[in-house]
């Protein structure tokens, strides 16, 4: 019997979901490169938006792409990739966390920046600045989606390490929501 597009293929030995372990070592991978790439977001916004704060709303950015679009992707390339040989899937990951990556980044990241600014009176991100961001939503994309298909194995039979991650990227998205409410609340 051929198998159903919703069977969940599980680690043998955890039983964890092996794209579960995947979606949460790339949020993990994303929360890390938006922390350190969180001074260029500054540097783009004018020096406008605190460090810290921002580096935690890109974060939520990351963890909600990863949650939603990026559980798709995981599951187009697993779909979609069954003929590529096992040593191409990491490459195949990857791509597709490029581009997604990098169109959520190149629409979403500007937008909210944008919605702090203008209301500060200054002007909106130009198209240098978008192809800045795009850029290193590209590349984190790439990173976080190659790293995730490459450490299935490791951490597949590390389920409180899954746990301990899954939880703190939740935690940082949740830090990135209040501080935007916070931020909005005063701009609003």
């Amino acid at each position: 019997m051929a198998a159903h597009w919703s069977n969940i293929t599980r680690d043998e030995e955890s039983g964890l979901p092996t794209m579960l372990v995947q979606a949460v070592a790339i949020a993990g991978v994303l929360c890390v490169g938006e922390l350190l790439c969180a001074p260029i977001y500054v540097n783009l916004a004018y020096g406008k938006v605190a460090l810290l704060p921002w580096a935690m709303v890109a974060c939520l950015l990351a963890v909600a792409f990863t949650y939603t679009v990026g559980f798709a992707l995981l599951w187009c390339v697993e779909s979609l990739g069954g003929k590529l040989r096992p040593s191409l899937m990491p490459v195949a990951y990857a791509s597709a966390g490029l581009v997604g990556f990098a169109a959520w980044g190149y629409a979403v990241y500007p937008a909210f920046l944008d919605s702090i600014l203008k209301p500060l009176g200054l002007p909106a991100l130009s198209g240098g600045s978008l192809a800045a961001v795009g850029f290193n939503c590209a590349v984190l994309g790439f990173a976080s989606f190659f790293l995730g298909s490459i450490a299935l194995k490791f951490l597949s039979r590390r389920k409180g390490v899954v746990i301990a991650i899954g939880v703190l990227t939740l935690l940082f998205a949740a830090f990135g929501a209040y501080t935007v409410a916070s931020v909005y609340a005063v701009l609003y």
